[in-house]
């Protein structure tokens, strides 16, 4: 997403009817959203000049000042604000002019809750898609390898090493690993490496699509295939022709979508839903999940043979804590693109505050070491402190029964073992933690875990947590 890790996305909903800013309001909330609400278009106009949001919802029929009145007025004080455009049936013709000047998509009244939802995320994916593009183009020249970007461990190098061996080819890749290790950064710097870098790299969330939703998401759908199809849709198939299509999360895909799939890859072509003839299409796939794939093919949950068309290359991206000497390189680079993008000034990681980083076990990886770093430069002044992490005694409190005593331990076993109990053990209470913060509400902590739901469920169901 394009927005800060540590808040939820804000949806700036600008209608004239209070009902339907309630209803949307509370749709938002309960899928993870920060929902802000205009009853108008001077109203949302003053809104955005107190606190921008990152995508907007703008109803067409306004009294005063209209949905693309409020639009130009918008896009003037922010042009890069990704806008949906809500509109009843019969003003679709008005909603496709306004897409061509500018806003992102429309979406028809009576809607789909579902689909609304999804087009805010690919609003918000697009978003962060052309920020990243620009900074890329603003950093042309400088390094962009692996060990630049994830660390200078042996690991990363082993890593680079691989990437470099499989990138000119056209190989199907999967890449394994834990959520948050850096499965997407490989898939990137594939996709860099290949001959297919100046076409487009186009990742698909597998955890994050509704599986009815699904289908039309990787192939598309045709004009009035089913109910609120109002136009032709192109699939990620297709966005991603001669470039790279990235199927993160591959674990999820339902199994009769596994079969569509594997024809797709097979045929080299896709057939929208409602469609007759199938499109022909040029792409490399790279898939990336955090299961252990050929465990689910012996449960009979993932395909055979779409395992064995889809891993002609595997890549395995270790935990932070299997690389420790990436950890302090990663919090500097963390605590330098902080500071460009909240225009501070932190200067350095204090001994002490290392020591820390460098004691915990990061069970959210490298994505839970950037959101610390992140959240350490905002508190900050001249340099990052041990209590601005927010880590606590990097042991965790259940574990130190006093100062002098040391950390209280079961020892029985070997190492191994012992860690793996500890890890288990540290990955529930994170979970309880969270569905506290959260009410029980199950798909916002997911999302603030950064796990898809089906995970979040099935390690609720394998802990015990009472919910």
């Amino acid at each position: 997403m394009c927005t800060s890790d540590l808040r939820a996305p804000r949806v700036l909903v600008v209608d004239d009817m209070a009902d339907a800013r309630r209803t949307l309001a509370r749709l938002l909330e309960a899928e993870g959203f920060e929902p802000q609400e205009a009853e108008d278009g001077s109203r949302g106009l003053e809104m955005m000049r107190a606190q921008l949001p990152d995508v907007m919802l703008v109803d067409m029929k306004m009294p005063g000042m209209d949905g693309p009145q409020f639009l130009d007025e918008a896009r003037k004080l922010n042009a890069d604000v990704p806008a949906i455009v809500v509109t009843a049936f019969g003003s679709i013709a008005s909603a496709v002019e306004t897409v061509r000047n500018g806003a992102y998509d429309y979406i028809a009244k009576p809607f789909d809750n579902n689909k609304l939802v999804l087009t805010i995320r690919r609003a918000l994916e697009t978003h962060r898609l052309r920020k990243e593009n620009r900074q890329l183009l603003r950093s042309v020249g400088k390094e962009t390898s692996l060990p630049a970007v994830m660390g200078p461990s042996d690991c990363v190098a082993r890593l680079s090493a691989e990437v470099q061996q499989v990138a000119p080819t056209d190989f199907t890749v999967v890449i394994t690993g834990e959520t948050g290790a850096g499965k997407e950064i490989v898939a990137r710097a594939i996709h860099r490496h290949s001959r297919r870098a100046a076409a487009p790299f186009v990742p698909v969330d597998c955890g994050s699509i509704a599986p009815g939703l699904m289908e039309s998401e990787l192939f598309g759908h045709e004009k009035g295939a089913f109910t609120g199809a109002v136009a032709r849709q192109t699939g990620r198939f297709e966005q991603a022709s001669g470039g790279t299509l990235f199927l993160d999360e591959i674990s999820n895909l339902p199994l009769p979508l596994q079969a569509k799939l594997l024809r797709a890859l097979q045929e080299k072509q896709v057939c929208p839903i409602g469609g007759r003839k199938g499109i022909k299409v040029d792409i490399r796939v790279v898939a990336a999940t955090n299961r252990d794939l050929t465990t689910m093919v012996a449960a009979g949950d993932f395909r055979r043979d779409l395992y064995h068309r889809l891993n002609e290359f595997a890549i395995h991206v270790p935990p932070l804590r299997e690389r420790r000497d990436d950890i302090v390189f990663l919090a500097g680079r963390f605590v330098t693109l902080t500071n460009e993008e909240l225009s501070k000034n932190v200067r350095e990681i204090s001994p002490a505050a290392i020591g820390v980083l460098m004691a915990h076990t990061w069970p959210g990886n490298v994505r839970e070491l950037r959101n610390v770093v992140r959240r350490a430069v905002l508190l900050a002044s001249g340099q990052v402190e041990r209590e601005h992490l927010g880590l606590g005694d990097a042991l965790g409190a259940n574990e130190t029964s006093s100062p002098e005593a040391g950390p209280t331990i079961d020892r029985a076993g070997p190492l191994k073992a012992f860690v793996r109990r500890r890890m288990k053990q540290l990955e529930r209470d994170v979970l309880i933690q969270v569905l506290r913060e959260t009410g029980g509400n199950k798909a916002r902590a997911a999302r603030m875990l950064e796990i898809d739901y089906k995970t979040m469920h099935t390690k609720i169901k394998e802990y015990g947590i009472p919910t």
